[in-house]
């Protein structure tokens, strides 16, 4: 799991389970922390109109040994279905060396898809 930070406090975690290693992009579900609701409180969100949609960027990403990932940028975006609230983060510029050793089951689903 991955922590995804804003300055020192910890919003949640993320699998980044899915990703476009041609891009060197990485998303997942987040799981959010306590400090989470201290974020959406305290730092507004980027103006796109839709109040369905919020979105946060310049965010960190912190592995499990404590490295910070190598990056373009960072968006957490919160969607609300009306009935459902959904968390996503998008960790968007890895360098490519990066992340084929964070995200190597990317870089195989990706080559397979190729073949």
């Amino acid at each position: 799991m991955f922590e995804i930070r804003h300055s020192d406090l910890l919003l949640g975690t993320s699998a980044l389970e899915d990703g476009d290693p041609s891009m060197g992009c990485a998303e997942g579900a987040l799981i959010p922390s306590d400090g989470f609701n201290q974020f959406k409180t305290t730092v507004p969100p980027e103006n796109d109109g839709d109040d369905a949609i919020k979105r946060w960027i310049g965010l960190t990403v912190v592995t499990e040994t404590g490295e910070t990932i190598d990056f373009h940028d960072v968006v957490l975006t919160e969607v609300d279905f009306g009935n459902e609230v959904e968390l996503r983060v998008d960790v968007l510029g890895i360098p490519a060396k990066q992340y084929e050793a964070l995200f190597p089951n990317h870089w195989q689903t990706y080559e397979s898809r190729l073949n």
